[in-house]
């Protein structure tokens, strides 16, 4: 297999020369198969770099969203400003399928009125240029995937396994936000009929993930501990079942609305904790780390991780998709493996 300049599949087929043949003569015909480009946007990021890979490995060409124009780099990146209102329609004209990953991280400041402005606006303000972007091209994708989160459900813990069906928190800001990311969503499906799908994600369980990387630190040390009670929640998908569902999203023409990207078993934040702990062979007797504590560090963001109620991952199971890390042991076990062939 080879590629062509414009990025399509040249499948080599190989056949004996029919006309005066020779012995052992061979001739080469091309044949091209058009190859569906994909445009993500926060392709950089630790998600968006995981999808890349599976993608092109799955002979789909990528394209990134990016504040840098780079069209010769291996993954060309076509720039964009949504403050400005500003894209590059050429990526758009481009795009067979759009996977929208773009947000302001979560978790990497205190939830001052700035930060949460700009946590809204990087996903909502992004996606609404995106549509306005296809309308004025009049182009008409294969899908829009776009991720959302868990924290759609609220930021409390409650003795209940939340479904897709179950409506957002009130008072909750993580709720709201990603009321509004979805509502931005499908708006593609509303105003343009494009098939749209959006998955509610949990915590990542990545080498390359933050949150994984600090909780790696107390424990390595033998100080691995609970988080407040313990008892809340600890929703979360290993990275490679995370990709492999924007995969299934794209390509099973059956998929439509919101799924859960969790894995299927439910854990509490000490269970996790816990597992983590035997992943590394350590002890695991500190006492809770008190929630006063991180609310004091953290702020209202704090309970992203202080409360949490479980929810079901029967929907996306449901629609075929089949997890290759079900449980948490084998999700840090790989994860911890792949951290140590990279140290390597």
């Amino acid at each position: 297999m080879i590629f062509s300049e414009d990025g399509n599949i040249c499948r080599l087929h190989v056949f004996k020369k029919v006309d005066k043949p020779k012995k052992g003569s061979l001739n080469l015909a091309v044949n091209y198969v058009k190859m569906k480009t994909v445009l993500i946007t926060g392709g950089s990021g630790m998600v968006g770099k995981e999808l890349t890979k599976l993608l092109t490995g799955n002979n789909y060409r990528v394209i990134w969203l990016s504040r840098e124009r780079h069209v010769k780099a291996e993954i060309p990146r076509y720039r964009w400003d949504y403050r400005r209102g500003e894209i590059d329609l050429e990526a758009v004209k481009q795009a067979d399928v759009i996977v929208h990953l773009a947000g302001s991280n979560l978790g990497d400041d205190a939830w001052t009125r700035m930060k949460k402005q700009r946590i809204v606006e990087s996903r909502v303000q992004t996606a609404r240029l995106l549509l306005e972007t296809v309308k004025k091209l009049d182009k008409q994708l294969d899908v829009f995937v776009s991720a959302s989160a868990v924290g759609y459900y609220g930021m409390a813990t409650v003795d209940r396994v939340f479904t897709e069906a179950d409506v957002p928190a009130k008072g909750d800001f993580l709720s709201r936000t990603c009321k509004k990311w979805e509502n931005a969503a499908f708006t593609f499906q509303e105003e343009r009929g494009i098939r749209t799908v959006a998955l509610r994600t949990a915590f990542v369980i990545a080498k390359e993930s933050d949150g994984f990387k600090k909780m790696l630190l107390p424990t390595r040390i033998g100080l691995g501990a609970p988080l407040g009670s313990g008892r809340q929640a600890m929703n979360w998908v290993h990275i490679d079942d995370l990709c492999r569902m924007y995969l299934k999203a794209i390509e099973d023409r059956s998929m439509r609305g919101v799924y859960n990207a969790a894995a299927p078993h439910q854990t509490t934040n000490k269970e996790f904790m816990q597992a983590l702990a035997r992943g590394m062979k350590r002890p695991f007797f500190f006492p809770k780390v008190p929630s006063f504590l991180l609310r004091l560090f953290m702020g209202e963001a704090a309970g992203m991780i202080l409360e949490g109620s479980p929810v079901s991952s029967e929907k996306i199971q449901n629609a075929g998709f089949s997890f290759d890390y079900p449980n948490a042991d084998g999700a840090i076990a790989a994860t911890l493996e792949a951290i140590k062939e990279t140290a390597s």
